[in-house]
Parts: C-alpha cells; structure tokens; sequence
C-alpha cells in the first residue's frame, strides 16, 4: 500500500476553501484507491467561519484542551493538527512553524512515506519539502491559483493543477510546466434528490468573485425581471458589507448601493449541506474576476442540471463545460473589485439570464455532465504520481544497499585495519 504524506498549515477542513475542499476529495479517492494518507496540518483558515463545521468554536476546543497536537482520523485518513493561536497564516509564529517543521520530521521517520504532498509557500511547508528531498521522497505540489509565478517551486518534483487554463497560464507567463488533471467530487455530497428552482444563485458574494457584477444585475433585474428572485451563499464576506465597497465607475467615493436597496436578495449563512441551495437555484451566476483556477460550485451546479452564468475566467469555462454561458466583463470591473458596471455593460449579462431562464438547457447541461465525468480525475492523478513513488522506492532500496555494502566493508577488515582507518 502506497504511503502519501499531504503537508500544509492551511487546514483541510476549511469550507470556506475551494482548494482545501478539492484537496480533501482528492485524498478521498486516494484512500480508496488503496492509497495510506496521513496529513499534517494546522489551524489556518481562509476565514475562520470556516472553522465551524468541522471544529465547531476553535478558542472553546483550545481553552478546553492545552495539547500541542490535535490527532484524530476521518473517512480512513489520519490527521495531524499542530496548534496555532491564530486563523491567518501571516499571523503564524516561529515557535508554531518550529512544532510544524519538528512534527513533519517525526511523521517522516515514524510514518516513512513514499511521496509528500501539499501546497504553501511560507516558510514552514518549503522548509518540509526541503527536508523531504532531502532524504530522497518525491514530492508533488498542488497549485491552485495564478499568483505565483515569480516562485520557483524549489524541492517540487511534480506541480499538479486542475486546470488547463491553469496549465497554459504559468506555461506562458512564467516558463513553469503544471500537469493538469481536473478538480475531485463526489456528487452524493452536493447533487440534490429534488429539485424546486426558485432562485438566481451567487455563492460567495466577494470582490474579486464578481459581487459587483451580481449586484447590478440584481438591481437592474428588478425592473427588468421583477419576479426573478436573486439569493446569496455569504461565505468569504457577507453580501451587506460587500454591497458597501461597491462605487459608480470613474468615481470611486460614490458608493450608490444599501442593502435596502435589493428587496429582491436573500441571504444565507455558509451550509453544511450544498445540496440544499442546489435545490432551489434555477441559475448559478459566477461572475468572477480574478483568474479562477477552476470553479468548483459551477461544476456542482452542472451535476444538480443547474445552467451556469460565468465570467471567462482562468478555468471557469472547462468547469462549465458548455452547461450555459460564458460572458465577459469590464475592463475596469477586473482592475478594480469594486468598480460598478454601467447600464450598458451589465445588458449582455441581463440578457444572457433570460435566455437561461427562457429556455431549456437540460440537453446542454447534460452534455456537459457527461464531459465532466470523462476527466476522471483520479485515474489521471495516480497516473502522475506513481513514478514519483516508485522512484522513492527506488531511492531507499539504494540507500539500504549502500548501507549494508559498507557494513560488509567493515565487517571484512581486520583489527588491525580498522586501527589503520
């Protein structure tokens, strides 16, 4: 049985983390596989609403328990959780990357896996990855998002993306070769028995996801589709505190928007269970405007029949696709987060909703479905990774018989050579 090692301060309980939740259904499918998983992780969160579901009021746990070490399995992986006083990974002290650094050793000398990977660059994780190759495991990297190309992934055998929008940006921009091999799910976790479509769906209503883009749609809608009824998942940042940082194109102190102003919004909490939103949304709008690595909530749609409104951003379209529409966005909508569309500007996205709404795309988001589960994303991912581990394999069988050569070495000498050494 193989033996992976994921390291990464950044928690993989986090629900308010796409990558964290791809990485966890990636390791899933490894352990079914017939993969042994241990992970090495701390408390550091996106947000730390994200905390929630999994460690429920992380100061009452601390409070209640002064271990340095939290370990626990689940789903048949072995967790390790080094402590931290703080969510944020800048705020990481040096005695917490120290226990972080010290504990990775313990598990490679206790645990002796055959591949170790993970993803972060701060200090503590590189520094594992360097001791690592160090001591001839393979290692792998999973990227997930565009802003690291001044990186030069030192101690990475193998950088792993989910996209090939991923894969061409970093080929392109930075001269980094990234091995494209889907994003992982598993649909009895978010694909709905049934369905009531009431809603037009944003999930995470912040900047750099398009929030201003799904408020003016929201506001003009009110005139033009008065009965369209819009809903917001607060994951991130909350759609009222979002709604204030929105201002009017080329003036950037006028800010137009109040949450009294969207009678036609409703809003929910972060859910533990996403099949209940699916359950009601007619039609997910992803209207981002950073680079997205992927998009995993446009794909969760497309398995629940839910056509997608998406920016073309990055790998959003791949996550789509074709399950609906693929738009663009202002300029100035991407340079600045908060800068409002015009009147003119949203009209292809207010159109592009009728049309969703108007008519049936089951056909096309079938389609889609189907192309989805073609990319069989484990299948390409054991496919990367099993040189790596056969070259670790590789690396220790020498590393014996170089011991035991110069065991027989010794043993072969005399006393009175040895005295000569």
């Amino acid at each position: 049985m193989p033996k992976i090692l994921w390291v990464s301060p950044f928690s993989l309980h986090d629900t308010t983390s796409g990558a964290a939740v791809d990485a966890r259904y990636m390791l899933k499918a490894l352990q079914k596989r017939g993969y042994e998983i241990w992970v090495l992780s701390a408390f550091i969160f996106d947000a730390k609403r994200g905390s929630v579901q999994a460690f429920g009021d992380l100061d009452k746990m601390f409070a209640q328990d002064p271990n340095s070490l939290f370990i626990f399995d689940e789903d048949n992986i072995h967790y390790i959780y080094t402590r931290t006083a703080q969510t944020a990974e800048q705020l990481m002290s040096m005695l917490e990357s120290q226990l972080f650094y010290s504990t990775f050793c313990q598990i490679l000398d206790e645990y002796a896996p055959e591949l170790v990977m993970g993803y972060g660059l701060s200090p503590a994780p590189q520094a594992c990855f360097a001791e690592a190759k160090h001591r001839g495991i393979s290692t792998t990297y999973v990227l997930t998002n565009g802003d690291c190309g001044n990186f030069s992934f030192p101690n990475i055998d193998l950088i792993l993306t989910v996209s090939q929008a991923m894969a061409k940006l970093y080929a392109d921009r930075d001269e980094i070769n990234l091995h494209p091999i889907g994003s992982f799910y598993d649909p009895k976790d978010f694909v709905a028995p049934e369905h009531k479509k009431e809603y037009v769906t944003m999930i995470n209503p912040a900047g750099h996801k398009g929030v201003a883009i799904f408020a003016k749609l929201a506001q003009v809608c009110q005139k033009e589709m008065p009965e369209v009824k819009f809903l917001t998942v607060n994951m991130r940042e909350h759609f009222k505190d979002a709604l204030t940082k929105l201002h009017e194109k080329n003036d950037p102190h006028r800010f137009p928007y109040t949450l009294q102003d969207f009678p036609n919004v409703f809003m929910l909490d972060p859910q533990k269970d996403m099949r209940l939103v699916y359950a009601v949304t007619s039609v997910l709008v992803v209207p981002s405007l950073w680079f997205e690595a992927w998009g995993r909530v446009a794909t969760e749609a497309i398995y629940n029949n839910i056509p997608v409104m998406c920016s073309k951003s990055g790998g959003l379209t791949e996550a789509c696709a074709g399950g609906g529409l693929s738009l663009d966005v202002p300029e100035h909508c991407k340079r600045d987060y908060g800068s409002l569309p015009t009147d003119e500007e949203i009209k292809p996205w207010v159109q592009g909703l009728k049309d969703l709404l108007n008519h049936k795309y089951d056909q096309k988001v079938e389609a889609a479905r189907q192309e989805l589960v073609k990319l069989n994303a484990p299948d390409r991912l054991i496919e990367a990774i099993t040189p790596l581990i056969q070259q670790t394999q590789r690396n220790r069988k020498q590393q014996g018989y170089n011991i035991e050569s110069f065991i027989k070495q010794l043993n072969s000498l005399s006393n009175a050579d040895l005295l000569k050494q």
